[in-house]
């Protein structure tokens, strides 16, 4: 059954193209530089991506040293949540510990990504298997991770998420005289096998022994995709967003100002998990 907190995501088809748009030829007369003021461009709007949990809730971020940090903790579900809010559609290829959200494999740029509706939102909320689920994102160790029981360790810890603007369509028409029909749309590419099944259990003596976190290939969940055409209008992604993650320890040792976990902390935490009837039915023997 689908997750109703879960907005449906679509997959990119076609992602590689090495033509930009073209442009008419400058009509004729005074240029519009010379007829109208000059206007000061608007400040561009960058998509914006964030982490949060299962509620849908924003994982606490942080700025450091002109990077972006989110505190996460071992065990717990997260997904990426991507909004943009220009009124173009945008491809956003997306890399969990260096390897690509969708195949699983070392991230590129050439690969493909999901589409995101103009002033939409996507949320991803897993490794890819299939075009109907995906295996959640979990935090874990640097060992027990995705990355480390596949030998890619050497980038965990960082998501990225690379933007692509569309090619604008061309309406292609026939001379009167051709008797052609136009040409159809580009179809969509044939889908990628998902994250390998039978990838290496193998793990680096590296990640053995590497503290933090990375994620998991967690457990299975429904999550249905299309697969759609779209042609990027250049080869360079327009931005590319990063964001890196890390437990409240590896967080306060890079000098973010985190509060270490105390004596009252801990014991907050224990009233709120206080039951008002904590015993048995019945009694029990003794130990």
């Amino acid at each position: 059954m689908r997750n109703p907190l879960l907005p449906l995501t679509v997959l990119v088809g076609l992602t590689a193209c090495s033509l930009g748009p073209a442009y008419a030829d400058p009509p004729a007369g005074p240029s519009v530089a010379q007829s109208t003021p000059q206007r000061r461009a608007l400040p561009l709007v960058a998509p914006r991506v964030e982490l949060v949990d299962d509620s849908m809730q924003t994982l606490p971020m942080f700025a450091h040293q002109g990077r972006r940090f989110v505190l996460g903790a071992t065990g717990a579900r997260y997904l990426v949540r991507i909004v943009n809010p220009t009124a173009a559609r945008v491809e956003a290829v997306v890399s969990v510990d260096g390897l690509d959200a969708i195949d699983g494999r070392p991230a590129n740029l050439s690969k493909r990504g999901y589409l995101i509706a103009p002033y939409g939102d996507v949320t991803i909320d897993g490794w890819r298997t299939s075009l109907d689920a995906v295996a959640a994102f979990r935090f874990s160790s640097v060992r027990e991770s995705y990355a480390g029981r596949t030998g890619h360790d050497r980038n965990v810890g960082v998501i990225g998420v690379a933007f692509y603007r569309e090619r604008p369509r061309v309406v292609w028409q026939p001379p009167a005289s051709a008797g052609r029909a136009a040409p159809s749309p580009p179809s969509a590419a044939d889908a990628e096998g998902g994250a390998s099944k039978g990838a290496s259990d193998a793990r680096s003596a590296h990640a053995e022994s590497r503290p933090g976190l990375g994620t998991q290939f967690g457990e299975a969940h429904t999550s249905y995709v299309e697969e759609v055409s779209f042609v990027r209008a250049d080869t360079t992604p327009m931005t590319v967003v990063e964001l890196r993650y890390d437990d409240r320890d590896g967080l306060i040792a890079r000098g973010i100002p985190l509060s270490p976990r105390d004596a009252l902390e801990a014991e907050i935490e224990l009233r709120d998990r206080a039951e008002p009837f904590p015993g048995l039915r019945f009694a029990q023997p003794p130990p």
